[in-house]
């Protein structure tokens, strides 16, 4: 009896510990300026931040991959390989769709111009990340890359 209690006890604070719930993204525009002002360049973004759409194609890359690079061989929130960032800027856009956000995030990497669109969405653990698109330097869209390769490139 005292071991079923236990174990019911343990179940119940496991669920109830906050480190538990994982990244929870309240307001999208607020939580890509902290990624570029805490995580670019320094360390890996969570990975709980996907949509159940985009976190299937993260997870079908790394196993089309076979423990290699993969087709997302750069980091996606810099638009390169290697990153030196200023200038950043982030902005909300206004949707008719209160489910959905688009984050646009403007900087220089190494001194070149880039644009990229994060398309958040609602779910009831909060706003996740759906995709991603560059509109300068290297365009390109996050989802097709994961799934299909750069256009052109076997």
């Amino acid at each position: 009896m005292r071991l079923k209690i236990f174990v019911l006890l343990s179940i119940a604070a496991l669920l109830c510990t906050p480190a538990m719930a994982g990244t929870r993204i309240d307001d999208p525009a607020k939580f890509v300026a902290s990624i570029y002002a805490t995580t670019v360049d320094k360390k890996p973004e969570p990975e709980d931040i996907y949509t159940p759409r985009l976190a299937a194609l993260f997870a079908l890359d790394r196993k089309e991959a076979g423990g290699e690079v993969g087709r997302m061989d750069f980091d996606f929130w810099s638009n390169a390989q290697d990153s030196q960032l200023s200038d950043v800027k982030v902005r909300a856009v206004p949707l008719e769709n209160a489910n959905r956000e688009v984050v646009i995030a403007t900087f220089r990497n190494l001194g070149k111009k880039q644009e990229i669109h994060f398309y958040f969405e609602k779910t009831t653990e909060g706003w996740k990340l759906d995709d991603a698109r560059s509109l300068a330097g290297e365009s390109w869209t996050l989802s097709l890359i994961l799934k299909y390769g750069w256009d052109g490139k076997p």
